[in-house]
């Protein structure tokens, strides 16, 4: 699963319809006094309470192997969009604060908008990212977009049509991602075929917003997690990346963040590190996070390797299955000196993720409001394991690949580290400039080697092996 840009997948020319969700009547938006999650909110400020702001959209494009008919792509989105009731939702400036509105299940529906054939793979290209990034806002509805291909050459000269979608973040996580795939092609085979379409039951993600704002109203300065990362947090700065990113001559600020995405282990080899690492009582994630660790010590040297780490908060069975954005965030330390065997660095390892885990209970703005804190994360590392998502095992077939913005930062750097039944890959985002190119491959390279050693040979690469400088190093 390589979490990358739309373009990077293998557009071709086609017919585009845009699916564009609509309120049967004038009336349907209530007031709903359910609060929006500390992270639904502050995502909704730093927009700037309207489109064009500081928004961002995630989304997933796949191949549907069977007959396109509109009338059924019609059925079967408003069928996904009313099971959802983070597609039902939005968010209004009102005075100091955001108010939430909430329409019925029936009184949504989805409108075509024929945008007609489009003859080069670029053109279909070009008004994706267009109406995503031109439409999406946390405060303007719909959250959620829609759009087909049809038309169009499939990979292995298959029948079928593509539908890609991208959501503001505010209503949607990388889960929310991987499971809406087989949703919407379960419920279009049911709508074709009229066989059941076997969804689980989910839960409701306004109300999870509710118990969001209720554990963060109970906390206080002197609670143990504001002190955890008030200790974290130096000088009220989130760790940056570890190698340098900047050029000696200062460029201009907030270029738009270059990408990169590679497969680090097959399928075969993630199950052998598997097998190692519950060898030594530990997960692939510890094993994972532990190469991440060797790598810092060799090209960094003994300092503890420092991130942020988002994790999933979707805590009851209700919310599995759920749309939503699920997400809380660690202050990960790894103390990596002295750890001289694999053994051991999973144990430092280990230990550092259990020890931050329980944090990811407490909505990180809150603390951030606690602490005086206005900093977002400059170094972020997640790990996902998606192989148990819902037809995982499909994904390859239907050609999915998982979408995300383009972005704009001189400081930030982000790796997102899946596990999926292809094997594992890695995905990044980070400044455009010669020195953050070279140092974030120079990284990714020695993890990826770093990874093999410990897959087929149980030992870390010898933290005194001479290293070049990092670039940007006289």
């Amino acid at each position: 699963m390589e979490f990358t840009e739309l373009a990077d997948y293998p557009l071709r020319a086609g017919t585009l319809i845009e699916w564009v969700p609509v309120t049967g009547r004038s009336s349907a938006w209530r007031r709903d006094d359910r609060p929006l999650s500390h992270l639904h909110e502050e995502h909704c400020v730093r927009s700037g309470g309207s489109s064009g702001g500081e928004s961002s959209w995630l989304g997933t494009i796949f191949e549907i192997p069977l007959p396109f008919e509109e009338a059924a792509v019609r059925t079967t989105l408003r069928r996904w969009m009313a099971r959802h009731d983070a597609f039902r939702t939005t968010a209004h400036a009102d005075e100091d604060r955001f108010t939430r509105y909430t329409c019925p299940a029936e009184d949504v529906h989805v409108a075509a908008r024929r945008v007609g054939h489009l003859r080069t793979g670029t053109r279909v290209y070009q008004h994706l990212t267009d109406y995503f990034g031109s439409r999406l806002s946390p405060t303007e509805w719909p959250h959620c977009l829609l759009a087909t291909v049809s038309d169009t050459e499939l990979t292995g000269d298959r029948t079928g049509f593509l539908l890609v979608f991208g959501a503001d973040h505010s209503v949607m996580d990388a889960y929310s991602m991987m499971l809406a795939i087989s949703e919407i092609q379960r419920i279009y085979h049911s709508v074709l075929t009229g066989a059941p379409a076997e969804l689980p039951e989910v839960g409701s993600y306004i109300d999870f917003g509710a118990h969001d704002r209720a554990v963060g109203a109970a906390l206080t300065a002197t609670d143990p997690a504001v002190t955890v990362w008030r200790r974290y947090l130096r000088n009220a700065e989130f760790p940056a990346f570890p190698l340098p990113i900047a050029p000696r001559a200062k460029a201009p600020t907030r270029l738009h963040q270059s990408g990169l995405s590679s497969w680090v282990l097959t399928a075969e080899q993630a199950e052998q590190l598997q097998a190692r690492a519950r060898r030594a009582g530990h997960s692939v994630q510890t094993a994972v996070f532990a190469a991440l660790a060797a790598t810092h010590r060799v090209l960094v040297g003994s300092e503890p390797l420092r991130c942020a780490m988002p994790v999933h908060t979707r805590q009851t069975a209700a919310h599995v299955h759920a749309m939503g954005w699920y997400v809380g965030l660690l202050p990960l330390e790894i103390d990596h000196a002295g750890a001289d065997t694999l053994e051991e660095l999973l144990a430092r390892t280990s230990t550092a993720i259990d020890t931050a885990k329980p944090l990811a209970h407490y909505p990180f703005p809150r603390i951030a409001e606690l602490l005086g804190c206005d900093q977002v994360p400059r170094f972020v590392v997640s790990y996902v394991d998606v192989r148990h998502v819902p037809d995982a095992a499909q994904w390859q077939q239907w050609n999915v690949r998982p979408l995300r913005s383009g972005e704009e930062s001189d400081d930030e750097v982000y790796f997102w580290i899946a596990r999926s039944p292809g094997g594992l890959a890695v995905s990044a985002r980070f400044p455009s400039n010669e020195v953050a190119t070279a140092n974030v491959h120079r990284f990714i390279n020695t993890f990826t080697a770093m990874l093999s050693t410990v897959t087929t040979e149980g030992e870390l690469v010898d933290r005194r092996t001479a290293v070049a400088p990092a670039a940007g190093v006289s």
